[in-house]
């Protein structure tokens, strides 16, 4: 499959709506993960402006790391299945976010653990694969993942 570059950008946008909607899904499960809030408060202090600084932030990472996908796509000569082999670069980009999450803390100037001090003020602390929300939340975190680059491919390959 050739690399196209606007296509490439609409299915990340794809994958990041979809990625998204299911993730706020979870606030009926009692999974208060907000990921467009925790990157805009990486900016903002808490409230609407920060969330839309976020989301924001989060569409634009979505678009990026589509483009990415697309350019291994075409690295790796994949001409079928594109929402498959999208699925499991989401599955290990997913592995790489969750292990990531561990570190938000160092970068993050208003994360704090789930309820301590400031937690009114700041965003909560995923910790290591969201665990911070039990063992659904690195469940959740994978297939978010997965789901985006499912999507995705399913965009890029139509």
């Amino acid at each position: 499959m050739d690399f196209e570059l606007g296509t490439a950008i609409v299915a990340g946008l794809a994958g990041t709506a979809v990625m998204t909607g299911v993730m706020y899904m979870g606030f009926l499960m009692n999974m208060r993960m907000d990921m467009p809030m925790t990157l805009g408060t990486m900016f903002l202090p808490k409230g609407a402006a920060a969330w839309v600084v976020g989301l924001m932030l989060h569409f634009m990472m979505g678009a990026v790391f589509f483009v990415i996908y697309a350019g291994l796509f075409d690295a790796l000569a994949v001409d079928s299945g594109v929402a498959g082999v999208g699925a499991l670069f989401g599955l290990v980009h997913g592995v790489v976010a969750g292990a990531a999450m561990g570190m938000m803390p160092v970068m993050h100037p208003r994360m704090v653990t789930a309820g301590g001090p400031g937690e009114a003020e700041g965003v909560i602390n995923p910790g290591f694969f969201a665990t911070t929300y039990g063992v659904m939340g690195a469940m959740a975190l994978i297939g978010v993942h997965v789901l985006y680059g499912l999507v995705g491919g399913l965009v890029y390959a139509a």
